[in-house]
């Protein structure tokens, strides 16, 4: 069996945190009030940060800093000092998924470790191999993986890689969800979500009538305690535990029944599974992305339920010491003690003979080990004691060492986390050249692109290049898929794309930029990759020839600011843009044929909210599906509020031909929306 990997424990607050030491955690997670992606926890102040951090060094347990949501250029500033502070007090590492705070800490703080978070959507070793040129030395992989994929994902990823085990899945793969921001302006990639997935949609596939309400975009929670052996033999570094909304009640349950399974090497029985389902569950749990077994994921939390879990009291977890203690008859009592990782030397006055009964080494240790009121603990075991002599020192002598040895214990793992972050020259930053200005479209059905579309595009993406072609008047790029767990299979569609004399590819995540790159093919970074401040747009263009569409999530006044620093940068001014994607088809608990978008297949299907809006569900291959907003991003008659800098970008969904070509025609005249009928529109 491979060794044990790391147990890595969720802390929402300081409570938590003990919580979390308390049960065993080998290394915790948390974040500041700011540029955390749980903005809903309690969290930690910056003063708190700094002593949660000491806590867990004192613990002997790594302390990894959650700075996870998207920057806008107003944060960046305060984002890299707080970063340079948390690196300064001891942070062990970073979890981040912007790009720009990545290379800042990349390129300021060099020994900090990065950790690419799921919010990067990292899902195959292509991504991995990105991420460690970006400076990462582990990837945080979704939750959608089977542990086929996991497995293969570990065996050919030149960095670690962390996996989820326990707690509340997003329908949507993480950082590919903008349904809370499209629905009330709460944005998920800035840690703000609304949860609009854990409310009743109804459903109306192709062919049927009237649907039903229920709630098919929340999921059970994850389990995988059933799966331990399993996942210890596929060597991944880390084990995940989610839940830093959740109390300290909570991580002290999981925490414990993950620490003794992994300590045990085994899966839980029917009754550990039976208690964690009574800490927390949404109708029970679910392991369907690891075994491949889709159906019967979705669940809710009862209104009623409430949590039978143990109640954390307090953190009485001992710091464990080692100590010598050395009495030599007319020099200084000398106390040697020891953390594991530091170790101090204390001195106290001069030992004198003893008169009656000289000192015995257990009558030193039942001293030295008076501990009660310290987080410290001190075994018969770990003690030594070296007696020089008939020597004598008075209980009040050995009180005095032992005090002062464990104030410079603590001052000495104070200073040993501490680093100084050196001081750089401010130097200009490179000047981005910028690149010729193209107008592209991605479609997601090749028979709605009408012969207009091939003189107004000048390249058209779709993920079968090969039906379009000898179309004359603009490029056909190839629209790699959203979601592909498999790198050689991404590999080959760019090879066999490249040496088809194709030249641009639309990618979604680092490793398909790579990818591109690698095949001398031009890369367009897609608006999946949530580019959303000029740091971040600055370091995926820094490689050169690399166009980048912005994150819709950007007014126009951000786009301008972005474009004119890094003239590369496009904007999506026309569609229905995905708001989730969702490995699992919608349809699993149908009879879903597996065969998307061909025979068998319930897609395409409508979702009804509350207020009777309707949200589209397409499938895109493999059991891949997004929901579309139904407002349609419309700039037509608003292209001047955008600057000459800022490249055109359209998504074709779930349009017909004529309904492109009405588009196009209204964006060559700058025409309203109401000229092709469409009602229901944002803008940027």
């Amino acid at each position: 069996m491979k060794k044990s990997p790391e147990l890595l424990a969720p802390a929402g607050s300081p409570e938590a945190l003990q919580a979390a030491l308390e049960a065993g955690a080998d290394a915790v997670y948390f974040g500041g009030e700011l540029f955390s992606n749980r903005m809903r926890a309690k969290n930690f102040s910056e003063k708190e940060l700094e002593s949660a951090i000491l806590l867990c060094a004192s613990h002997g347990v790594s302390s990894y800093i959650t700075m996870n949501t998207r920057l806008r250029d107003r944060e960046c500033d305060e984002a890299f000092a707080l970063a340079r502070h948390l690196y300064e007090a001891g942070a062990t590492a970073f979890i981040t998924a912007d790009l720009g705070l990545a290379a800042y800490i990349r390129e300021n703080l060099p020994k900090a470790e990065l950790h690419a978070s799921t919010q990067m959507t990292g899902v195959n070793s292509l991504d991995a191999v990105a991420l460690r040129e970006l400076g990462f030395s582990r990837m945080v992989c979704p939750r959608e993986l089977s542990f086929g994929e996991l497995c293969r994902l570990v065996k050919e990823s030149p960095i670690e890689i962390e996996a989820f085990v326990h707690g509340a899945h997003c329908v949507s793969v993480s950082g590919q969800c903008l349904m809370s921001w499209a629905m009330g302006g709460r944005s998920g990639n800035r840690g703000e979500c609304a949860q609009p997935c854990r409310l009743p949609y109804r459903v109306s596939s192709v062919g049927s009538r009237g649907g039903s309400t229920s709630h098919p975009l929340s999921l059970k929670d994850m389990c995988l305690a059933s799966h331990i052996p399993e996942i210890i033999s596929s060597g991944v570094a880390s084990l995940k535990l989610e839940g830093r909304l959740k109390s300290a009640d909570y991580v002290y349950g999981v925490v414990s029944t993950y620490r003794r399974l992994l300590d045990e090497g085994r899966c839980a029985t029917p009754d550990e599974i039976r208690y964690l389902d009574g800490i927390f569950s949404r109708g029970g749990f679910t392991d369907g992305y690891f075994t491949s077994r889709y159906r019967g994921m979705t669940g809710m939390r009862s209104e009623s339920a409430v949590s039978t879990g143990e109640k954390f009291e307090k953190l009485t977890r001992k710091i464990k010491l080692s100590a010598h203690c050395h009495l030599e008859l007319g020099a200084p009592a000398a106390l040697t003690v020891s953390n594991g990782v530091t170790s101090v030397t204390s001195y106290g006055d001069v030992v004198s003979e003893a008169k009656t009964a000289p000192l015995s080494e257990d009558a030193v240790y039942n001293n030295i080990a008076k501990l009660g009121g310290t987080p410290c603990s001190l075994a018969r075991e770990d003690f030594r004691c070296t007696l020089i002599g008939d020597v004598f020192a008075a209980s009040s002598q050995l009180n005095s060492l032992r005090r002062d040895a464990l104030s410079k214990l603590e001052l000495s793992v104070r200073h040993s986390i501490r680093r100084s972050a050196e001081e750089k020259t401010e130097e200009a930053l490179p000047r981005i050249a910028p690149m010729e200005k193209l107008k592209t479209a991605e479609f997601f059905n090749t028979s709605a692109i009408p012969p207009e579309a091939f003189g107004y595009f000048d390249v058209i993406f779709t993920r079968f290049p090969e039906k379009l072609k000898g179309r004359d008047g603009c490029e056909i790029g190839l629209d790699l898929p959203p979601f592909c767990a498999d790198a050689s299979r991404l590999k080959k569609s760019v090879a066999d794309f490249a040496a088809g004399g194709g030249k641009y590819v639309l990618c979604h995540t680092q490793g398909q930029i790579y990818a591109a790159k690698e095949a001398k093919l031009q890369a367009v970074a897609s608006m999946r990759l949530n580019i959303s401040c000029t740091a971040a747009a600055r370091e995926l263009a820094r490689a050169g020839d690399v166009r980048i569409i912005l994150t819709p999530e950007l007014g126009t006044a951000a786009l301008r600011s972005i474009s004119k620093e890094v003239p590369v940068t496009g904007a999506v001014v026309y569609g229905k843009v995905p708001l989730m994607l969702m490995r699992r088809c919608i349809m699993s608990d149908k009879s879903c044929s597996g065969n998307c978008g061909g025979d068998g297949c319930h897609l395409p299907a409508d979702l009804s909210d509350r207020r009777g809006a309707k949200l589209s569900v397409i499938p895109v291959g493999d059991r891949v599906n997004v929901i579309l907003n139904p407002n349609v991003i419309y700039m037509a008659d608003k292209m001047n509020e955008l600057t000459a800098q800022i490249a055109e970008h359209y998504i074709f969904t779930d349009e017909n031909a004529a309904a492109v070509r009405c588009v196009i025609k209204a964006y060559r005249n700058g025409e309203s929306a109401a000229a092709c009928g469409i009602t229901a529109f944002k803008r940027l």
